[in-house]
């Protein structure tokens, strides 16, 4: 685990001793190790060596088991979407629910814990949210349960209300650095800065090359789109609104693009100042020719306008099209740029 050590720490020592509470909400923004510390946790409480361990030992069967999601009294809570089969089906729906309660009225079949791990708890149907409220106001003494989220802000009041909050924040570069150090070399240093403190989007620059292709591709999308006109633009954004019958997928898309060009903005806004503190240094010329057309203000404008709209996509219910062609609009024309990233 990169970062969270003061959360960790708490949090494990606690767990080592038994002292959990039955329902937690672990929050913070993608990639930043949510799903991560939600395992841990589970280990923790799992583990069969002696003395007990924070975050479990790794090496024991349960530890093993869990990782492996093959632990009977661990349970895994996602979104299941066939929407060729089942159009409509784009929550966690209350089914899901419904089984979790019936593993959860029985004892734990090789612990003393059964731990459900609910990811993305944003994604809960409203049917599913009703059914979920009811286990947290009178949980199973031996049930612990995970809602993990990046937007917590969409979970009913009440549902929160009975959570105890687990924030995770962003990491510092340099503790990332360090991390990627310790797992794949000194060379892996280099993708920290560009993670912007999430430590799962460093691990997956410095461990797969496909993840690197996708990003600079993202990057070259953004470039050709500063380079090319209105009808081009207009274009993209609607093939971009009708990309994905599942809505939470195009939306994700958008909110990607959003993420990861507002970098972008802010690398060219910080060259136009004369500062040298690229999160992708690797984009220098671009982001020098970026900066020299186009005005210091409007850069910084629209990377507070990037992040803003990545917000509305992730906490609100936008219209993805209007957003997308306001966005178009309000993108500056960098002739220098046109046709370079065909």
């Amino acid at each position: 685990m990169i970062g969270q050590r003061r959360l960790l720490a708490r949090l494990g020592e606690r767990a080592v001793q038994g002292d959990v509470a039955h329902a937690y909400e672990l929050s913070g923004p993608r990639s930043i190790g949510k799903r991560t510390v939600a395992i841990r946790l589970a280990q923790t409480l799992l583990c069969t060596s002696e003395p007990g361990v924070a975050g479990g030992c790794g090496t024991c069967l349960a530890c093993r088991k869990i990782d492996h999601e093959t632990h009977p009294d661990v349970r895994v809570i996602t979104r299941q979407v066939d929407l060729e089969r089942d159009p409509d089906k784009k929550f966690i729906a209350i089914e899901q629910i419904r089984e979790m309660q019936q593993d959860l009225a029985l004892r734990p079949l090789e612990g003393r814990w059964r731990v459900v791990i609910v990811d993305d708890a944003a994604d809960l149907s409203e049917h599913a949210e009703v059914a979920l409220l009811k286990t947290l106001e009178e949980p199973p003494r031996h049930a612990v349960l995970l809602l993990l989220t990046p937007t917590p802000a969409r979970l009913l009041e009440t549902i929160r209300s009975r959570l105890l909050p687990l924030p995770l924040r962003l990491v510092a570069t340099a503790e990332i650095a360090e991390g990627l150090a310790r797992r794949f070399g000194a060379e892996a240093r280099k993708h920290a800065a560009t993670a912007a403190g999430r430590p799962g989007v460093a691990i997956a620059l410095a461990a797969d090359e496909a993840a690197r292709k996708a990003r600079r591709a993202l990057e070259n999308e953004f470039y050709r789109l500063v380079g090319s006109g209105l009808t081009d633009r207009f274009a993209w954004a609607v093939d971009l609104a009708e990309s994905e019958r599942d809505t939470q997928k195009r939306n994700e898309a958008i909110e990607l693009r959003l993420g990861e060009w507002g970098e972008l903005a802010r690398d060219a806004a910080v060259a136009a100042h004369g500062a040298e503190r690229a999160l992708r240094p690797d984009r220098a010329s671009e982001s020098a020719r970026l900066a020299d057309t186009v005005g210091r203000r409007e850069l910084v404008d629209l990377a507070l306008a990037m992040d803003r709209w990545r917000r509305d996509v992730v906490e609100s219910n936008v219209n993805a099209r209007m957003l997308l062609e306001l966005f178009v609009l309000r993108l500056p024309y960098t002739a220098a740029l046109a046709g370079t990233h065909a």
